[in-house]
């Protein structure tokens, strides 16, 4: 009994090292000593943290990999059917629906916020926008790809699975001709955990196994009546958006927005721009729908907070609707370590600061910044109606002693499997799709390296470990077309980073909150492997 105590103290003060460290640790340049030094302790703390993770019983939900399958994953069209160029008489459609996944309750009962760990318990102290699903549902008149991204920190397979299999049985009732169905997430940072992730920690390493042993649900930071109404909701937002469909025109522009992004970490790489697809219905009556991608952190109000924001789409949104009359749909792009700035901004809101708090009114700003800026957008090329989308499941190996332990504890819900005695995997999905002839999507199930897209990873003369990445990027391998990335999209398995720019928990962020140094190398080769299965 004694042992097993000093086993938890010994865990709780490695998740508060693990997540605490790298804000002190971390420094612009490292000496050869300190990238030998910083793996070392990785080393003997991963040995640590795996001894206590084998006295925790593994969850009854990871199945054996030899029995796992997923009777919820939709792989999209055959290659076969991928197009070049518009079938006869195709034209897009497009449907779009917006509703509020909150309940009421975020205050009277235990609401965790997302966004970082904390020991105690990080609960909802104040409730100041709404929490969202936004919905858009796409065809080029060959069936129906729908894509619905939610107010979240993170959107687990899991959850992905579950709404999906919710409203592929309306769908089936209804009649409706469904090619995929996506779920994304926002990673906003303060908002109601849905990821599981931002629990009790305590609670985690001393009570969920005990729980798991009676066969008792292990919450972690879910609360399960908020997830009951946000797969009800996300699943009629599907619905209301298929029936919302409309014919169509779809366009494409894009403004550059580097001047409101900041790369936190090395190599400096970033998609620059504010990418808009934008859909005119034909009915003149009707409003627009813009389906806009970036690579910009959500964290404007911090990541340590428990105060809910909708953060910066919230007023881009407001702005749109307001002044644009359309209707905003946002998802994230490859967004690793780049997050918002407002250096370059001189307007501010008084009115809210005052009532509120200088963050929040910055954030206020910001968006409504974004938001002018997508309305000035004036070049745009005709979008062909094609929409090619094809999906590829794939296995990550958790390499991350800490987040098996976390998971242990019931603070990840993604979809784990076993794959060796202490050896374990999530198990996820890599996607790819073609707007027209000109525009390539990887959707990928985490927070994406830019540099993995679109180049510029480090050189092995640059790298801790002396080694080159051994993939092109993405973006050379798409035919010619743009690409761009749908990132958070049906999982959250953390960050994906080359191999060679993995450095240590110690002193970085990333790093904590990754399955491992391979989670880059081994989605960016099952999307090239899906590439080479398509053409």
């Amino acid at each position: 009994m004694k042992k097993r105590l000093i086993a938890a103290v010994l865990a709780i003060a490695v998740f508060c090292t693990a997540f605490a460290l790298p804000a002190f640790g971390a420094t612009d340049e490292t000496s050869p000593f300190e990238r030998k030094l910083y793996p070392a302790l990785d080393k003997l703390i991963y040995g640590l943290v795996d001894g206590i993770a084998a006295m925790i019983v593994t969850p009854r939900s990871w199945v054996n990999a030899s029995d796992y399958s997923n009777d919820a994953f939709l792989p999209g069209l055959d290659a076969a059917d991928f197009l070049d160029a518009p079938a006869e008489n195709a034209q897009w459609s497009l449907g779009y629906a917006n509703a509020s996944i909150q309940t009421g309750k975020e205050l009277t009962e235990e609401h965790y916020v997302g966004g970082s760990l904390k020991v105690s318990k990080k609960l909802v102290t104040e409730v100041r926008d709404d929490q969202k699903v936004r919905t858009v549902a796409v065809s080029d008149g060959r069936g129906i790809s729908v894509f619905a991204c939610v107010d979240s920190f993170g959107m687990p397979g899991t959850a992905v699975d579950e709404i999906r299999t919710r409203f592929e049985k309306i769908a089936a009732e209804k009649g409706y001709d469904i090619t995929a169905v996506n779920v994304s997430a926002l990673h906003q940072h303060s908002c109601v955990d849905t990821f599981g992730m931002n629990g009790d920690i305590v609670s985690a390493l001393f009570t969920s196994s005990f729980k798991n042993l009676l066969g008792q649900p292990m919450y972690g930071g879910q609360n399960p009546d908020f997830m009951e109404n946000l797969y009800t909701v996300a699943v009629q937002s599907m619905v209301d958006a298929v029936e919302d469909m409309q014919p169509g025109k779809l366009y494409y522009g894009a403004v550059n927005a580097r001047d409101y992004m900041r790369d936190k970490r090395d190599p400096q790489v970033v998609d620059p721009n504010l990418n808009r697809l934008r859909f005119v219905p034909d009915d003149a009556d009707a409003r627009e729908t813009w389906i806009v991608n970036a690579g910009i952190h959500c964290v404007g109000m911090g990541a340590g907070g428990t105060v809910v924001t909708g953060d910066y789409p919230y007023f881009m949104e407001e702005y749109l609707n307001d002044n644009a009359n359309a209707n905003l749909f946002y998802i994230l792009g490859a967004q690793l370590a780049i997050t918002s700035t407002s250096d370059a901004i001189t307007e501010t809101d008084e009115a809210l600061a005052a009532e509120y708090d200088e963050s929040y009114a910055r954030l206020a700003v910001y968006g409504r910044t974004l938001a002018r800026l997508l309305c000035s957008i004036t070049e745009e090329s005709e979008v062909a109606p094609i929409l090619n989308i094809r999906f590829t499941q794939a296995r990550v190996d958790v390499e991350n002693s800490i987040l098996k332990l976390a998971g242990k504890g019931g603070l990840l819900k993604n979809r784990v499997i076993r794959s060796g005695i202490g050896k374990y995997q999530v198990a996820t999905e890599v996607g790819y799709a073609e707007f027209g002839t000109d525009l390539a999507i990887a959707l990928m199930p985490g927070e994406l390296a830019p540099e993995i897209a679109f180049g510029g990873a480090d050189t092995a003369a640059e790298s801790w470990t002396g080694t080159e990445w051994a993939y092109a990027p993405l973006a050379e391998r798409v035919d010619g077309r743009k690409l761009l990335v749908f990132g958070l999209t049906n999982d959250q398995v953390g960050y994906l980073l080359p191999d060679n720019e993995w450095h240590s928990f110690l002193t970085e962020n990333e790093e904590i909150v990754s399955c491992g140094k391979q989670a880059g190398a081994t989605i960016t080769a099952a999307f090239f492997s899906l590439l080479e299965e398509i053409n």
